[in-house]
């Protein structure tokens, strides 16, 4: 409990300061989950030992790069990298197509991430209401859970989710989120934080099954021991992730 308690304040004091300040310090933090998202997404395959170095800093560097493809580009970038990350298995005896069907949905899905990440970047006022909104629902799901929860959602993957700990950590998402939206209400639209408090909690819990799904199927309790008492970084963030994709599917229909 010691080593969970220092862990949890030592990410809080690296965390806080690049969510609440953006800019600069928020694009290093998204680059160290980036680069420790990429790291435990793939080193549950059984071969990921034997790649040659440059499969696993190649699959990072063009995720990182996706980033910064202009529009006019970014489909044929896209088709060469899905490419790439397909064909390897033809030249890395080590590398199986397996792992190449693992290493296109990291790129996929953390390709979508990092680029919705750009958007918040030109407003990070949203990601504050969307981590109070977040972490608001994990909280108030694992309370009426333990309290009132009696009927599972999932046990097949992640059996101590209920519903009724699903409805409260709808209800405590959308309020907590509130709590510093009040401080910038003028500073963002007013719609989009509405829709962002209103389903961050419902996404946070489906995105978290969503991710708990690959330690199933990798049977794994953890993604890595990155964080001494928590696991790994995709254990921790996991369900802000599905809601950054959120944030760059609604902001597409708002001038933000």
């Amino acid at each position: 409990m010691k080593t969970r308690i220092i862990t949890a304040l030592i990410v809080m004091l690296i965390c806080i300061p690049p969510v609440v300040l953006g800019g600069i310090p928020l694009e290093i933090l998204a680059i160290l989950i980036l680069s420790g998202g990429c790291y435990e997404w793939l080193h549950v395959q059984k071969e990921f030992s034997s790649w040659p170095p440059y499969i696993f800093s190649s699959c990072l560097a063009l995720t990182f790069l996706s980033r910064f493809v202009p529009n006019a580009y970014l489909f044929a970038f896209l088709i060469v990298c899905v490419v790439y990350f397909w064909s390897l298995n033809i030249f890395v005896e080590t590398f199986t197509i397996s792992n190449a069907f693992s290493m296109i949905s990291f790129f996929v899905s953390f390709f979508l991430i990092y680029r919705s990440i750009g958007r918040i970047q030109e407003n990070h006022l949203y990601l504050i209401s969307i981590v109070f909104a977040t972490y608001g629902s994990d909280t108030g799901a694992w309370f009426f859970g333990r309290r009132y929860g009696r009927h599972k959602m999932n046990p097949r993957i992640s059996p101590k989710k209920s519903w009724e700990g699903f409805i409260g950590g709808i209800v405590s998402g959308f309020l907590i989120g509130w709590i510093p939206t009040f401080f910038y209400l003028g500073q963002v639209h007013l719609g989009l934080m509405f829709l962002l408090c209103l389903l961050c909690p419902v996404v946070a819990e489906f995105g978290d099954l969503c991710f708990s799904s690959i330690k199933r199927h990798y049977s794994i309790k953890d993604y890595s021991d990155l964080l001494p008492g928590h696991g790994g970084v995709l254990d921790r963030v996991d369900s802000l992730l599905m809601n950054i994709l959120l944030f760059g599917a609604l902001s597409s229909f708002f001038i933000i």
